[in-house]
């Protein structure tokens, strides 16, 4: 270090210094942000005589804060001062990015470029999130007519004005450095311009803004002094300090000239219409077009709108960190994803590899049991035979003919019994065979499922990832702007520009403001029915009576009309209250209340329910229009009109029934039509689903493997397993209604266990019944009759510690039926 410099720095709170000077007014320094830290410096500097300051810093905190102190530091003293930042993408250089007082030449070539042909920018138009284009690029881009236009930096889509491209916002204060730079780069390429405003077409040595063209040194000279030029003075710009090293955006701005009003282009502007945006107007317009608008001083405008917009760049500085930290959050999350799903596929393979030897083994040990149960009859027959032989040796010459007769029934009965054994065994091993297929089948789904969910979670993680990488841009194209304009101090560029700056902070300040999406939830894979699914049952029966009936503690006069259960064995139950309110409460499988909510807005309607995912339920008011979510986790709900999304559905359609897809995240809605409508998880519509003619209403549905089951309530009261691949449906098989205690039965309720068996809950005069289907045809495999004093109201299968369960709640004695699943 030269040793004429003064090097000053900070050891904890100490401040250290290479030469004897006073610190005792900054000493100790406290203070926690080394951002306030550069400016205690700064004015200790001053104070000690030094009348050049350079801050430099890869942070724009830093140039909002030495706007606002520059005043101060030159009331001091101060003389001439640098503040520069840099990218944080970019290697740390001096010329990187913009300087709000820097010299032109430090200006980045990028800050003038357009991103569309990558070359300087021709008329430039700016966009609502500040990023500017060419006025051609953009034409060309945007399609004839089109009413939007999509951001090529930030992804930001924009409404465009009533002109189009044309209507778009000039950036006036980017203009204006561009025609500068374009005279700078005039003036090296034809340093001999020549004067306009006299004969002898002399040297030009400035050039005068006013005017718009070249003066020789007379006719500067003579421009400078005439008080007939006058209000060119202010103007003229000396040709040779077009390369000095002080010209800052600031020195150019006091150059430009007012704008020259719309409606007098003859005239230049003088004040400001607030009533039409700030628009620049002269004062004959007063008496014109804008009478009676709010007319402004340019300078006093302008000089409250830069306060303005120090006071919200100031305030959105506060949410950097967080945006710059969710982009750290979203890598974090996609590693973890990969990791999660590397876990979790070698969890399966180590499932099916122990499943496996467990079920080969039992193989093994059949075939082992069947060999000794063989060696061991047929020893036992040659003992038994060899005894007999010799007692009936003793009468075989009494009776040859009952002692052949006698061989011949008891190797009968060894063939038999032999047999028998054979067949067991036989059945044993193809069952065991046959599970082992089931399993390994079940795998592959688990590990395409698997693979599903990192696709989409990949998917959502990129998504966010591209919002949050514009939202960055956004930030550091903001604050840029808003440092490029407070440094040029141009009062009409301010009142034109700053108000549209201040929108777009408001704008992302709202947005980084909002909760960050969790990124838990999308580096997670979950392995759905590893328990009930991979260790394979053979024939599911439900238990022959009710394992369990707990009173639900809900309120006195609660109705309830659904239930529903996550693989966690999350319990909800919906239904409405004694002052028809509808309500959804989460409970325990002993019937205790966790939480309830009232859900205002619904009407007297029966409320259908179907967890979505772990924490999520799509409700629907059965009997109305409404769908919605719910979020057991903070109560929150979403809720929309069918009618409103769905136009052209007829006026007499309700919602009647809900169910989920997990997998795809799909919200799937019945009706007393034959419209069933999915949803995606964000309540937004993906596709209609039109059922077969023999169809007529979807009083309840569930889904499993393709299919969709549909109880129909109108008459004469059938169950159908349709297709869910074509907006047009088909009948897959019609399930065999029940014959016990009558045929006057109608399909209640329907689930499936993670097995893929189907359980519908019929009701009729004599009560309530429980039929269990097989998998592939709805054909009864058995029934449980429920006792018609509980009065059931609805069914469903929940994964349990002690194993899968079927839960069925009563309609108003709020109690909480259980059966088993073996």
């Amino acid at each position: 270090m030269p040793s004429n410099n003064t090097f000053v720095t900070t050891n904890g709170g100490d401040v250290v210094s290479n030469h004897p000077m006073e610190t005792s007014r900054i000493s100790p320094c406290s203070h926690k942000e080394a951002d306030t830290q550069m400016f205690v410096h700064a004015r200790q500097a001053v104070e000690e005589g030094f009348q050049n300051v350079i801050v430099k810093a890869n942070d724009t905190d830093v140039l909002v804060i030495a706007i606002s102190a520059l005043p101060a530091l030159q009331g001091i003293g101060l003389k001439h001062h640098l503040a520069g930042i840099r990218s944080r993408s970019e290697p740390a250089e001096d010329s990187d990015i913009m300087a709000s007082a820097s010299p032109l030449k430090d200006i980045d070539e990028q800050y003038l470029q357009c991103c569309i042909c990558m070359e300087q920018l021709k008329e430039p138009k700016i966009l609502s999130c500040l990023h500017r284009y060419c006025q051609a690029c953009l034409k060309k881009i945007v399609k004839k007519g089109a009413k939007k236009i999509e951001c090529v930096t930030c992804r930001e889509v924009h409404t465009l004005p009533k002109g189009g491209i044309n209507g778009l916002k000039t950036d006036f204060n980017t203009k204006n450095i561009i025609e500068f730079i374009q005279l700078q780069d005039s003036v090296k390429v034809d340093p001999l311009r020549t004067c306009i405003h006299c004969k002898k077409k002399q040297e030009a040595s400035a050039f005068c803004f006013r005017c718009n063209d070249f003066l020789c040194e007379k006719c500067h000279a003579f421009h400078a002094s005439s008080p007939i030029f006058q209000d060119r003075h202010p103007h003229i710009f000396s040709l040779s300090e077009a390369e000095a090293a002080n010209l800052t955006i600031q020195k150019l701005s006091s150059l430009k000239v007012a704008p020259r009003c719309q409606t007098h282009p003859e005239k230049l502007s003088e004040l400001c219409c607030t009533t039409c945006g700030n628009l620049p107007i002269c004062v004959p317009c007063t008496y014109g077009k804008h009478r009676g608008h709010n007319l402004e001083e340019v300078k006093s405008l302008a000089k409250i709108q830069r306060e303005m917009l120090k006071g919200k760049i100031t305030d959105l500085l506060q949410y950097k960190e967080k945006a710059y930290r969710m982009r750290e959050e979203i890598k974090e999350a996609k590693d973890k994803l990969e990791l999660n799903v590397d876990q979790e596929s070698q969890k399966l393979q180590e499932h099916l590899y122990r499943e496996g030897e467990r079920i080969k083994k039992k193989i093994h040990d059949a075939e082992k049991e069947s060999n000794t149960n063989q060696a061991d009859l047929e020893e036992r027959m040659k003992e038994e035979t060899s005894i007999r032989k010799k007692e009936l040796e003793k009468e075989m010459r009494e009776s040859r003919e009952r002692y052949e007769q006698a061989c011949r029934e008891e190797q009968q009965e060894a063939d038999l019994n032999l047999s028998k054994i054979k067949e067991k065994n036989n059945e044993e091993k193809e069952q065991l065979e046959e599970w082992l297929g089931v399993i390994n089948n079940k795998i592959q789904e688990l590990l395409a499922s698997i693979r599903t969910q990192k696709d989409e979670n990949a998917k959502k993680i990129k998504e966010l990832s591209d919002h949050f990488d514009g939202i960055v841009k956004r930030f550091e194209n903001v604050t840029a702007t808003a440092d490029c304009i407070l440094a040029a101090k141009n009062d009409w560029t301010d009142v034109q520009c700053i108000l549209d700056i201040c929108r777009a902070v408001d704008l992302l300040r709202e947005e980084v403001k909002r909760d960050s999406p969790g990124m838990g939830n999308q580096s997670v894979v979950k392995i759905r029915g590893l328990s009930a699914g991979v260790t394979v049952r053979g024939k599911v029966s439900i238990s022959e009576d009710v394992e369990s009936i707990v009173d639900l503690h809900i309120e006195e006069g609660m109705h309830i009309d659904d239930i529903t259960g996550n693989e966690d064995g999350t319990i909800a139950i919906t239904g409405w209250t004694s002052t028809l309110q509808t309500y959804i409460a989460v409970i325990t499988m002993g019937g205790s209340l966790q939480q309830r909510n009232i859900l205002p807005g619904t009407g007297w309607n029966s409320l259908r329910c179907s967890f979505l995912s772990e924490y999520l339920i799509a409700v629907i008011a059965s009997g109305g229009d409404q769908i919605g979510i719910y979020d057991i986790r903070d109560k929150s709900r979403r809720f929309f009109n069918l009618s409103d999304v769905i136009m052209n559905s007829p006026t007499y359609q309700r919602v009647s029934s809900v169910t989920t897809d997990p997998v795809n995240g799909h919200i799937i809605v019945g009706c007393n039509s034959r419209d069933v409508y999915v949803f995606n998880s964000k309540l937004e519509y993906v596709k209609t689903i039109k059922l077969p003619d023999v169809v007529k209403g979807a009083g309840d549905i569930a889904m499993y493997g393709g299919n969709l089951f549909v109880c129909d309530l109108s008459q004469p009261h059938k169950a159908f397993a349709v297709t869910m691949e074509q907006t047009a449906s088909e009948v897959e098989y019609e399930f065999t209604k029940p014959t016990t205690g009558g045929s006057n039965w109608y399909p209640r309720s329907v689930c499936t266990d993670q097995t893929g068996h189907i359980y519908m809950l019929w009701r009729g005069g004599g009560g309530s019944l429980i039929v269990q289907y097989t998998k592939d045809g709805g054909q009864i495999e058995l029934e449980r009759e429920v006792d018609w004093t509980h009065g059931v109201s609805a069914i469903t299968a929940v994964q349990t510690k002690q194993g899968e369960k079927l839960l069925l709640p009563t309609y108003s004695t709020k109690k909480l039926l259980t059966y088993g699943l073996t």
